[in-house]
């Protein structure tokens, strides 16, 4: 009970923040008090979409009034996204400067690569992402490592780079496909005197004693950062991602699916915190290393569990915690892209975990992905890694929400990678909290 008492005091904690001027050097009970960071995760979301619905509409509404009139400006802004489009490999058809369903669509299908909100419509950030990169693809494609990225991904596999690298993902060229060079043998002196060299005398004693050194440290806990530059530079090599249709090395195709939610992960992370005023980085990191701690009993031992019961049991966990589906959601999703930013991979499990406790399966994608690559936790076997993805591909044939850039295509590629009958008898389906909007 005094286990439990203080497993939910932790993850109350790790939802907690207080604003900087009333934390005093060392004074750690100050830190308990003040305001619920998921509290204001969710609130400035809400407040997002009541403004892109009023937005939205206020488009909807010119659109109605101004539907013959644009501007000359706004037609030359058009153009530029449409070409940017067009270069990235986002068909859209003629540059007119005119928005339709095409361009609607070539939108749409960047936003999804990116891992923005797919409703057709750029915001400023995207907008501007876009046409600088269409830019930046122009000056620097042909500068290595770029030229390496263009000819092995094509146009689009720079602009994954451009935005791997705003979110501090390193950039490493693709392997070169031309043979090696062999390396010169070391120089041979001219005149070597014929000196017998006696062998050096080895005391047997000093081997049959000591005989190899013996370290008994602990493993150093992978690298999900390291595990997808390699990945990379792989799938760069292949000239391009692994489809469903051409899954032949399952694990390696898994990587791949892992490192794309990984990233996804990252970008919604960062559009959530980016709306939050007065939360540094280092603070926002603070309270998910508090939820991490407070998680450790419920992801412990995750390689021997059912999903089931690790589902159930942090269920319920989570619900006598007293907090809010939606906020645990919203601080889940946060945590999750900071752990993978900050290459914390138990702080990235912890998160997804809580996700799959709170109805949101399409996570339990990250934990099987965790799993089978011994990142955060033990290796398991591959029936238990599978056990999980299992339960998200269930979930989202089901109707359940799709999370990191999952896709109808993504989708299949796990599916084809793990041998899995998403129609087939899956786990039991957990409650669904709901959650006030």
């Amino acid at each position: 009970m005094c286990v439990k008492k203080l497993g939910l005091a932790l993850i109350s904690a790790s939802l907690i923040f207080i604003p900087v001027e009333r934390v005093q050097a060392g004074d750690a009970g100050a830190a308990l008090g003040g305001m619920l960071l998921g509290g204001i995760i969710v609130n400035e979301v809400h407040k997002n979409k009541q403004r892109q619905r009023a937005a939205s509409s206020a488009r909807a509404a010119q659109r109605s009034r101004t539907r013959s009139y644009v501007s000359s400006a706004q037609r030359a802004q058009n153009r530029q996204v449409q070409t940017a489009l067009n270069y990235f490999g986002y068909n859209v058809g003629a540059v007119d400067g005119a928005i339709g369903r095409n361009t609607r669509a070539g939108v749409a299908r960047y936003q999804g690569d990116m891992g923005y909100h797919t409703d057709g419509y750029l915001d400023d950030y995207e907008r501007d992402f876009l046409i600088n990169s269409y830019q930046r693809a122009l000056a620097s494609a042909h500068v290595a490592p770029y030229n390496a990225i263009l000819a092995s991904q094509g146009q689009r596999g720079l602009l994954r780079t451009y935005r791997n690298e705003q979110l501090g993902i390193a950039t490493t060229p693709p392997p070169t496909s031309g043979p090696l060079m062999a390396v010169a043998p070391a120089a041979v002196p001219s005149q070597v005197p014929d000196v017998e060299v006696e062998a050096a005398q080895v005391p047997e004693a000093a081997v049959t004693e000591a005989g190899l050194p013996q370290f008994n440290f602990s493993q150093t806990a992978r690298s999900v950062s390291d595990h997808c530059n390699e990945v990379n530079v792989l799938t760069a090599s292949n000239g391009g991602i692994t489809l469903a249709a051409s899954v032949s090395d399952a694990e390696f195709a898994l990587g791949e699916q892992f490192c794309l939610a990984r990233a996804h992960a990252i970008v919604e992370s960062k559009q959530i915190t980016a709306t939050i005023p007065d939360l540094t980085d280092t603070q926002i990191k603070s309270q998910c290393d508090g939820l991490t701690e407070s998680m450790n009993s419920h992801v412990w031992g995750l390689e021997n569990k059912s999903p089931d019961a690790v589902i159930s049991e942090t269920s319920e966990f989570l619900r006598d915690s007293g907090q809010p589906a939606d906020q645990l959601i919203a601080t889940g999703k946060v945590c999750l892209g900071v752990g993978y930013r900050n290459d914390d991979a138990k702080m990235a499990l912890a998160s997804a975990v809580l996700l799959s406790s709170v109805g949101q399966l399409g996570y339990a994608e990250a934990v099987s992905h965790h799993l089978r690559g011994g990142f955060g936790t033990a290796k398991a076997s591959e029936r238990q890694a599978t056990s999980w993805m299992t339960q998200a591909l269930k979930a989202l044939n089901e109707g359940g929400v799709m999370a990191m850039g999952q896709s109808s295509e993504r989708i299949a590629v796990l599916a084809a990678a793990t041998g899995n009958d998403t129609a087939g008898d899956g786990a039991t389906a957990l409650p669904v909290f709901m959650t006030t909007k």
